[in-house]
């Protein structure tokens, strides 16, 4: 099971997942997605690094929420990824789709 953690900072919202994000976890991912998504945010953030593992369909969801996002006109950005999740993204060619940067370069674009 997953923790998700919200910081508002006004038009960025940032999400920090901890835990183990698997299909069990989706309906509550979704939840707080929705309830971030009502606030109507430039862009939403979400630090990786808390992330042990993760399965094919909480990588769906993730597609699912950037679909959203670009809907939207919401910045979503995936940042801070662990050396396990940097590797299933790349296995699944996620780069190709999601905006990945480390945590310094996700603070200085958004939050300074």
């Amino acid at each position: 099971m997953i923790d998700i953690n919200v910081d508002d900072y006004g038009e960025v919202i940032v999400l920090s997942i901890k835990g183990e994000f698997y299909i069990e976890s989706i309906q509550y991912a979704e939840s707080v997605w929705q309830q971030q998504l009502d606030k109507n945010p430039k862009v939403i953030g979400i630090n990786c690094q808390g992330i042990k593992f993760i399965d094919s369909s909480a990588i769906g969801i993730l597609v699912k929420f950037l679909n959203t996002a670009m809907s939207r006109s919401i910045n979503l950005v995936f940042f801070d990824l662990s050396s396990t999740i940097i590797n299933v993204f790349k296995t699944a060619r996620l780069g190709n789709f999601f905006t990945i940067m480390g945590k310094e370069e996700f603070q200085q674009k958004y939050l300074s």
